[in-house]
């Protein structure tokens, strides 16, 4: 059976690929500004990596709810249709790029709320372990918008 862990584990393979694309990226820029904003999007995929790592061995398996087979199927679908239209930066400007961020990682959040509300559709529950873990990753993927989203404005206010 499958579980939450599985559902983090293809967060995993998702993240990875964007950190594989701005990898190649930032080793393709010559501006340095670019590389290090680069880094810092390469740094964040990391951190995404580590806490979802996290999640995954906090999560014993007498506290991993089994997920049903069709949900999970579902959900892999989705996971997998999202992952082909993952795609690097086509612009060597630091506002324009961190806008491109700011667009994956609000497609990421959309995604993550359409797992965790099919979830609730099919359980009709919202006390249950791999909701609590999904609404902590939503929480996490807002704080990052938020922050990318300020990088933005304080990038303006350099003008």
């Amino acid at each position: 059976m499958y579980d939450i862990r599985d559902v983090l584990k293809k967060g995993i393979e998702i993240t990875n690929k964007r950190k594989r694309i701005f990898e190649k990226a930032r080793d393709d820029q010559g501006d340095v500004r670019i590389r290090m904003v680069m880094n810092v999007l390469i740094k964040s995929t990391e951190n995404d990596i580590a806490h979802y790592e996290s999640l995954i061995h906090g999560i014993t398996n007498d506290m991993a709810e089994d997920l049903d087979f069709a949900f999970y199927d579902k959900i892999s679908s989705l996971v997998n249709q999202f992952s082909r239209t993952i795609i690097g930066p086509t612009t060597s400007d630091r506002r324009e790029l961190l806008r491109f961020a700011i667009e994956q990682e609000n497609a990421v959040y959309a995604l993550i709320l359409d797992i965790q509300g099919r979830m609730v559709m099919d359980n009709e529950s919202y006390d249950n372990q791999a909701y609590r873990v999904l609404s902590e990753v939503i929480e996490e993927k807002r704080k990052l918008i938020s922050q990318l989203e300020n990088m933005v404005q304080a990038g303006q206010s350099d003008q």
